[in-house]
């Protein structure tokens, strides 16, 4: 049943490679620039934490295939070339971005404001505060729902093929014109990208379980 699956498997793994690859960049710079934002928004306030907020607020607010168009499509016409693979790099950063900076706020904003007071008491700046008693709790507290969010960001790759950028879905949509066989295609990978996600979700799981458990 799963014959041109099979024989095709060595093709569709330098699609999951790829993909992987992908979700590299954009999950592991997209995090890295939310993280920075969430602090940002939930500690300084004033005119920053409003500009966060909109950044947030329109982000979130347009699906991921749309920021992938307007950056394949839009930024040629502007007089920026930065090539497919790095528009929609960039788009998942950005999009990234966006979901762990509401993570990462709501984290900061969950310490008790006694441990702060308790800072201050000891003679901490804002800075020290931030550093030794806000965030390691915080990253803490952030680690499971980072990871789930990074699970749904690994799955939203298969997008880039619609704007042409080769991985797994691309390589699969060519294996599938030539063969004709589009269940048993679609069917591994499916199985693939569950392979690549899984783990991360049980990973998750047992984090939330262990930090609620000691919260």
């Amino acid at each position: 049943m799963l014959d041109v699956f099979i024989s095709n498997l060595p093709y569709l793994m330098k699609g999951a490679v790829q993909t992987v690859w992908l979700a590299l960049a954009g999950v592991g710079f997209g995090t890295l620039f939310g993280l920075i934002l969430g602090v940002a928004n939930a500690s300084m306030g004033g005119i920053i934490a409003w500009f966060i907020n909109i950044y947030v607020f329109v982000i979130r607010g347009i699906p991921v295939l749309v920021w992938m168009f307007l950056a394949y499509y839009m930024l040629p016409q502007l007089g920026l070339i930065i090539g497919d693979i790095f528009a929609v790099i960039g788009s998942l950063i950005l999009y990234t971005g966006a979901f762990v900076a509401e993570i990462a706020r709501g984290a900061v904003l969950s310490i008790p404001k006694h441990q702060v007071d308790s800072a201050k008491g000891l003679g901490m700046n804002k800075i020290n505060t931030l550093r030794l008693v806000i965030i390691p709790q915080a990253m803490k507290m952030s680690i499971p729902p980072l990871l789930n969010n990074s699970v749904m960001m690994i799955k939203a790759t298969a997008y880039v093929s619609v704007v042409g950028v080769w991985e797994l879905t691309y390589a699969a949509r060519e294996v599938v014109e030539r063969t004709l066989a589009a269940f048993q295609v679609f069917f591994g990978v499916m199985c693939i990208y569950f392979l690549i996600c899984y783990p991360l979700t049980i990973v998750a799981r047992q984090l939330e379980k262990r930090y609620s458990y000691d919260h």
